[in-house]
Parts: structure tokens; C-alpha cells; sequence
């Protein structure tokens, strides 16, 4: 079963670069995953210490191993010095 997700990062106002260059270091290596259906990571033009992220993948199996690849650790490890907040949704097409 297919699994998108948006989340939704709010950068620490003097950590905006920082942030938005991690979350584009994941974009590459992602969507190379086996798996991988989307991957895309935007900055909100209004305000701009918030990104987003939608991806996609083919089943449950492909997220795990996404969770366990270098660069998601390497976000996971690195991110909460640059977000104020996050916000995970778990979409479903209608």
C-alpha cells in the first residue's frame, strides 16, 4: 500500500539556511531509494522559515528502509538544532 506524507518544518528564525540546506541534502540520495514514488522539498514563499516535505513511497517495507539509509540518520541526527516545530501528516488520495 502506497504511503505519502507531508511534513512541515518551521525553521529557527537565525537557522533558516541551515535547515533548508539539510532538507536539500536528502532530496538526491532519496529519490534514488528503491521504493521512492516522490520526494520533493519546498520552502514557502510567504514564510520563509517554514518548508515542507511530500514523499512517497511504495509500501511500508520502502519507508523502513529509507528510515534506515545514511543521509535520513544523518537528517535525523542534525535537524532539531535548526526546527522550531514540526508538523507529520499521513496523506490519502481521495
Amino acid at each position: 500500500m502506497t504511503i505519502t506524507r507531508q511534513i512541515i518544518f518551521l525553521a529557527k528564525r537565525d537557522c533558516i539556511e541551515e535547515l533548508k540546506e539539510l532538507l536539500k541534502s536528502t532530496i538526491k540520495d532519496s529519490k534514488e531509494e528503491e521504493g521512492c514514488l516522490m520526494y520533493e522539498v519546498f520552502q514557502t514563499k510567504n514564510n520563509p522559515v517554514e518548508f515542507i516535505v511530500i514523499d512517497s513511497w511504495k509500501d511500508e517495507d520502502a519507508l523502513n528502509k529509507h528510515y534506515e539509509s545514511k543521509h535520513y540518520l544523518h537528517f535525523i541526527n542534525n535537524f532539531k538544532e535548526y526546527n522550531a516545530h514540526i508538523e507529520p501528516f499521513e496523506l490519502e488520495i481521495l
